[in-house]
């Protein structure tokens, strides 16, 4: 067999842009990959995949439209006609363009079945457990391989692949634990691919095959990574991330509530414990200076530990009474609140320099209200805010910064936690879901597709 030599594609022959044939424009599959494009700020351009007929326009002129195909459905791409595919193919490798496609059993029996063209076979409509990284995968770059991980993976639906050429390397192995009456025999103890890479060596063309959709959350990284490699890194995510936690209402809050010294001191101690895997992070705490010594005597302890310990954080205003500025509707109201605010900071030793403020539940940053800014401006030389309420709170993914009255607006994250999830316990359906959010859930995920994230909003941090 000719062993053909592959390249990725080449910045100056390629429109950055994927194009992604979709099964309808509503399918479930379909919808998760846009939304994994569109939260990464990747440019692309949906298809219905043709059962027939001709592909859309792949050139434009002699550039290539496309650095990228997905299939949701690759059994669309594997089932052309010959005149599509041959004109598919060609283009793949004359422009360096790489494929990433998704096996979709469509019965519930188990099925086991060889690719057409291709020198693997396939198992369908399995149940896998106990999955594990290659580690030698040149497709790893956001994901790190790991030891084994134990536990079924979602779902009985699996495809696993099994590979006979060296062109094919597994990305990602698991047991399956459903193998009765397939032929080929598969064992229950050994591990097969869930997802493979074809390195090109059979006909030029690299593509990357995943036995699931994207609800596993490993799938979903190697996603992103097969996305980065196929493209020659023209479509990739920076391993930078900036991360900024804010602890509003500070001094705010019924007595019960707030900080006694052991919260102070716990405070200190994850600062610590991060820091030795974030370079520089510090919290961040909003302020409303009214409430200093409010509460009960152990909370007011907790008020006096934490100016004492001032310069271990970052401070921030958040208005002296915690009112909302639109309900201000004349700018020398807003002016004398934050004066009182800034003269209790000056009396406490509380850094008023740090050009960063954010209102009370994010009230007068988006829609805009112009006294705040003029406000903003006038008494703390205020540069940066955040809000996430611009364009829209839902979905995330479309949140935006903008910049008014030479302000900048920083879009926040949010992680289910808010003022009134104070308590580890009383997390919204339990402990569990958060620790679901914070493994491999939407909180794992705000932070690898957001390189720069500013979080709220409360002590509960």
């Amino acid at each position: 067999m000719e062993v053909k030599r592959t390249m990725l594609s080449d910045a100056s022959r390629t429109d950055p842009t994927v194009l992604v044939f979709v099964e309808s424009q509503y399918s479930s599959l379909g919808q998760d990959i846009i939304t994994m494009l569109e939260s990464i700020r990747f440019h692309y351009h949906t298809e219905i995949a043709p059962g027939k007929g001709d592909l859309p326009a792949l050139t434009d002129n002699v550039k290539g439209k496309y650095v990228l195909i997905i299939y949701e459905n690759i059994l669309k791409y594997i089932n052309m006609d010959s005149w599509n595919r041959s004109l598919l193919d060609k283009y793949c490798v004359e422009y360096g363009v790489g494929i990433i496609g998704f096996h979709k059993t469509s019965e519930k029996n188990l099925q086991s079945f060889q690719f057409r063209g291709f020198p693997f076979s396939i198992s369908g409509n399995l149940a896998v457990k106990d999955c594990c990284i290659n580690p030698h995968s040149p497709l790893l770059r956001v994901t790190k391989s790991s030891k084994l991980d134990r536990g079924s993976l979602p779902g009985t639906d699996w495809t696993v692949f099994q590979i006979n050429h060296s062109t094919y390397q597994p990305v990602i192995f698991a047991k399956v634990t459903t193998p009765e009456n397939i032929s080929p025999p598969i064992s229950k103890g050994a591990f097969y691919a869930t997802i493979i890479h074809d390195l090109g060596l059979h006909d030029g063309i690299q593509r990357v095959l995943f036995g699931n959709n994207l609800n596993f959350w490993l799938h979903k990284l190697i996603f992103i990574d097969a996305i980065s490699f196929l493209s020659g890194k023209r479509l990739t995510l920076s391993l930078d991330r900036y991360i900024l936690v804010d602890i509003d209402d500070i001094f705010v809050g019924k007595e019960g509530t707030r900080m006694n010294t052991n919260d102070v001191k716990a405070l200190l101690d994850t600062q610590n414990l991060l820091r030795a895997q974030i370079t520089n992070f510090t919290f961040n705490l909003g302020f409303s200076g009214k409430f200093y010594h409010t509460g009960t005597e152990e909370e007011d302890e907790g008020d006096d530990c934490l100016l004492g310990s001032v310069d271990e954080f970052w401070w921030f205003p958040h208005m002296w009474s915690h009112m909302q500025p639109h309900l201000f509707h004349n700018e020398s109201s807003l002016v004398e609140q934050m004066i009182l605010n800034k003269k209790f900071a000056l009396e406490h030793g509380i850094p008023t320099d740090m050009g960063y403020a954010v209102s009370p539940h994010h009230s007068g940053v988006y829609p805009v209200h112009v006294q705040l800014y003029e406000a903003w401006k006038k008494v703390w030389n205020i540069k940066i805010t955040s809000t996430e309420e611009y364009p829209h709170l839902k979905p995330a993914r479309y949140r935006r910064g903008f910049i008014h009255k030479n302000i900048m607006v920083l879009p926040r994250q949010t992680c289910g936690l808010f003022t009134h999830t104070i308590f580890y316990k009383e997390y919204p359906g339990g402990p569990k879901e958060l620790d679901k959010s914070i493994h491999g859930g939407e909180l794992f995920f705000t932070v690898v597709l957001n390189p720069v994230s500013t979080w709220s909003h409360s002590s509960n941090k």
